[in-house]
This record gives structure tokens, sequence and C-alpha cells, in this order.
């Protein structure tokens, strides 16, 4: 071995051996995550949100947060308390100040119209649990624009929101190379701040989540059938709520909160038969409500931790209905969002 391989060895090997006490650090703190502990001893759950778009998390009359992602939260909280209002809401401006505040301790879960990607699941501080919301970015136009497709977009103006991490400019953009199109991208600050800009005229057609489009389209125009919501979606937009990276309990915790809901609709369990269904001899029926308690033990839980949610929130079909369906005035239809057996794309883990 010359000298210079040998220095080198030496080197790489010193190097090494100087990393081992901050892996070694990084991953006991990981494996020494405890959320589950920290939300018991505070007493409730801190849950990340919106705070401001209807039919996912918004204040209702009574003050009350309402919507798809406020209620996964309180089913949390019940699954983990037995109570759906041991959770305090924590309003997120951007989904960015979200991974944020879920990275440093300030919420204990996200559930703020955050699309799982790539970027967010290996970037080594948050995880995603699992898709609350199939959505796309779409497209709201002006009644009286003249636009009804995607080939009637050439020469409008368009907002977009271009701050916290939005992808939706480049979307367009290659929406634009694709379709051979020309149209003006009109920026604003955020989602939100596109869609004022499109209330006040100053362009003929604004972009985001398409749910989210409806649901402003339905609270925030006076007339809501003056604008045409297109039939394209241009972009998959899986909406996730997330934990923090470290900590599998939780995360399981999380993700069987969700699983819980989809199972319960697919078995015909719901808010209002809770009490018949307990007494159906269905083994997974049995494991969803806790006659047998497998699953409260592996998750640390209560035995009828399913019960408590489903008590408090129903399952996911009512949860959809409440918030985005006929019944919220959004009026969403399931679509993507309904179970596999009618076409939709849930298809909820079995539960044995």
């Amino acid at each position: 071995m010359t000298p210079m391989m040998k220095n080198l060895i030496q080197t790489l090997g010193a190097a090494a051996i100087a990393l081992l006490p901050a892996a070694t650090m990084a991953q006991t703190a990981a494996q020494g995550a405890d959320t589950l502990a920290a939300v018991r001893g505070r007493g409730h759950l801190l849950c990340g949100v919106a705070g401001d778009l209807p039919g996912f998390s918004a204040a209702g009359p009574d003050q009350s947060m309402r919507g798809l992602d406020a209620d996964y939260c309180r089913a949390v909280a019940a699954a983990v308390f037995g109570n759906a209002q041991a959770v305090r809401f924590v309003p997120q401006s951007s989904v960015e100040t979200g991974i944020a505040a879920l990275g440093s301790g300030a919420v204990d879960i996200l559930a703020r119209n955050a699309t799982a990607t790539f970027g967010r699941d290996t970037a080594g501080n948050v995880q995603p649990v699992g898709v609350l919301y199939y959505d796309g970015q779409g497209l709201l136009a002006r009644g009286n624009a003249g636009v009804n497709s995607l080939t009637d977009l050439a020469g409008k103006k368009i907002c977009v929101g271009t701050g916290g991490g939005l992808q939706a400019p480049a979307i367009l953009e290659r929406l634009a190379r694709e379709r051979n199109i020309t149209f003006t991208q009109v920026p604003a600050a955020s989602s939100a701040a596109a869609f004022d800009a499109f209330l006040a005229g100053q362009c003929d057609v604004v972009t985001g989540d398409r749910s989210a489009l409806a649901a402003r389209r339905a609270v925030s125009l006076p007339a809501p059938d003056a604008a045409v919501l297109l039939p394209e979606t241009i972009s998959r937009e899986p909406l996730s709520p997330m934990v923090r990276e470290g900590d599998a309990r939780w995360r399981q915790i999380a993700d069987w909160v969700l699983q819980a809901l989809l199972v319960a609709e697919e078995l015909g369990v719901n808010s209002t038969n809770l009490a018949q269904s307990v007494q159906v001899d269905d083994p997974e029926i049995r494991l969803l409500l806790g006659v047998d308690s497998a699953t409260a033990a592996q998750l640390g839980l209560p035995a009828e931790w399913a019960v408590h949610a489903l008590s408090a929130v129903g399952n996911y079909g009512e949860m959809f209905e409440r918030n985005l369906g006929t019944a919220s005035g959004i009026g969403l239809d399931r679509g993507l969002n309904d179970l596999w057996r009618r076409g939709g794309l849930h298809f909820p883990l079995p539960l044995r």
C-alpha cells in the first residue's frame, strides 16, 4: 500500500468515526420520539390546518372549525382520548409553514390540503400518512369569459398563486406547451390571493386545487352559477395528512384512523348503526369496533378507538357529504374520492 493510499484510508476512517455520534444522536432522537405520550400529557391534540378554506377547515357560524381536514383531526382526537373536542386547531398560512410547524413540534399532525410529493416525503422531517382527498389543479372561469374548456384559454388572463412552494405556475406553463396555446399568468402571493384577484376582476380565469375553487365559488361569489368550473383537471394532487418522521406508532395511528373511516364505509358501518354493528358476526367489523381488541393493543389506544372516531364524525362518506357534498352547499360529487367498488380511488387497507 502506498503512503498516499494509507493516508487517504486513515483520513476517511477518521471522518466516518467523527460522523458516528451525530448519526447515533439523530437515530436515538427519532427512536425516542413519542408523540402519543406528549399528546396525552398535554391533554389535547394540536392540528395544523388552513383555517380559511371552506369544506376543509374554516370557522362555521358558531366559530368552530369545520371541514374534512378538521373532522379528520377530530377523529384522531376521539381515537386517542375518546373525546373529539380534545383538539386545538392551529391555522397555517401555507403548506410550507405547516410543515415547519410540524417539524418543530408546534403541531402534532398537519391536515392542510398538503399534496404528498417525492420532495416532501424524502425531506427527512415529515411523512405523509395516506390520501384523505384526491384532488388536482383546476380552473374557474367567469361565466361571461367564453371559457368552457382548456381550448378556450387562448388569450385569457389566469390568476395563479405563486408562494409557499406552489407549483401551479409551472403546471400552467406545461399546459400551454402541450396545448400550443398562449395565455397570460397574473401572479398572486397565494391561492387565496389569486381568488381575491379573480373576484376583483384582474383576470378571466383563476387556477388552484379544484376542490378549493368549488368551495370558494360556493361561499364567496354572490351568484356561484356565474362562474364555470372547467371539467378538466391538469395535475395530480393527492392531499395527505402528515406527521413528523421518526415516530412509527404515531404514524400508524394517524394512518389507521383514516383507514378505519374508509373501512367503515365499505362495511356499511356509520354513525347511526354502531350499536347494531357490534352485534354483527363479521371478523373485520369486530376488529374495527373493538369487539376483538387486537388493533387497540398494537396501536396503544383504547379498545373502542374506532367507535369513538365514528361516533364523532361518521365514516368517510358521511364526512364527505357533510363538508363537500350536496349537504354542504359546495356540491362536489365523490368522483375519485369514492370507494373503489364505485369507481373511485379509495381502496382501504384490510383490517385483519
